[in-house]
Parts: structure tokens; sequence; C-alpha cells
């Protein structure tokens, strides 16, 4: 029954230029999910219900963003098969540096083929870059394997009631913390090529 209940993308953007890309995307209705998923999309702009407490915070996310191009275009879901099929599927028309946000996964990418379920309460996200020399590709995922630890020992110093003394990355894509929940990964991240012949065949 859940899978029949369409998924609603609400789209938002950080300057002028960027909330003209969303209303395009939305008018155009250019966004697409797999044959089987419906979605209803919507600007940030017509969502006047208040966030829930377990909800991810656009507005403060957009508040707080100081990038010049990455994320300031943001796709955000409560419920998504795969914040991934979102970004591949659509990535001739969303533009690089894109986000795309969900508080629950049902059907996350793994390495293997494997597939998850993620509940809320964990960061799920995917976006899209763009690279011309396909060599540094596979360093994309240490790269930001990287900074999901650095990101976590910078939180844990802040904060005293977090313990992250010791994070580790057992490569090649995910992140551990051996206080928390014996040892087990607390982050993955999964990497996926799309050649784009509208943007000059790069990656």
């Amino acid at each position: 029954m859940e899978s029949q209940l369409p998924c609603v993308l609400v789209l938002s953007g950080k300057s002028a230029s960027d909330k003209e890309i969303v209303k395009s995307l939305k008018e155009n209705a250019s966004l697409k999910l797999a044959d089987d998923v419906k979605m209803l999309t919507f600007l940030q702009s017509e969502m006047e219900r208040q966030s829930e407490k377990d909800e991810f915070d656009t507005h403060t996310y957009m508040t707080s963003l100081t990038t010049t191009c990455f994320g300031r275009l943001l796709l955000w879901s409560p419920r998504l098969p795969s914040t991934q099929d979102v970004v591949s599927l659509n990535f001739s028309e969303i533009p690089i540096g894109s986000v795309c946000i969900a508080d629950v996964q049902s059907k996350g990418r793994g390495r293997s083929q494997n597939v998850w379920e993620s509940p809320k309460g964990g960061l799920l996200f995917s976006f899209t870059i763009q690279m011309e020399d396909g060599r540094v590709v596979p360093l994309v995922q240490y790269v930001v394997c990287l900074a999901v630890t650095e990101a976590i020992k910078d939180l844990s110093l802040r904060n005293p009631t977090l313990v992250a003394s010791q994070t580790n990355m057992p490569w090649p894509v995910d992140t551990s913390m051996p206080s928390w929940n014996h040892g087990q990964n607390i982050a993955g991240v999964f990497r996926k090529n799309c050649n784009c012949v509208a943007r000059g065949e790069k990656i």
C-alpha cells in the first residue's frame, strides 16, 4: 500500500536565479523518478506547514549555506525510494551542485547491489558534481568519506555529549566509530557515474 503513495519532492533555491530554476523545473514537470513511482512536486514557497521536529529543516539549511555553487538548489522529500534515483535520473535537468535529501529511504543504494532501508534520524543525501578527468572520479568517494569523518570530529569537539574521539574510515567508502554501536559503520558513500552528452561527455 505504501509503495502506491506518491513521493513528495519539495524544491528550493538559495538565490533569485536558483529559485527561477526550481520554478522552471516544477512548471515544466521536468523531474522524474522510476516508472513505477509517482511524484508530486512543490516549491518550498508553496509549503505552508511547519516542519516536524524530526524532519529536515530546509529554512535552516538555506540560511546557513555559504557556498557559491554546491547545494544551492535543494530537492527534499520526507520519503523517497532513493536520493540517488533522483539525481541520476534527472542529471541532465538539474544544475551541477544540486543536492537531494530525504528523511527516509526505502531503497537506498549500497555496494554489490545491496538495498538499504534507512529510517528517520540519519542524513540521507545525494549530490551532483561534474569532472572532466575520469581518472579522478574514484577519489571523490574517499574525499567525501574523509569530509564526513572530519565533520564528526569537529562536532564532537563542539559538543561534549558526543563521544567521537576516534573515527575510522574502513576503506573504501565507510566511516565507523568504535564508541558507537560496537564499532558499526555510521556512514557510507556510494558513487555513480552519469555520462551526459548534453554536458559535453563530462562525467
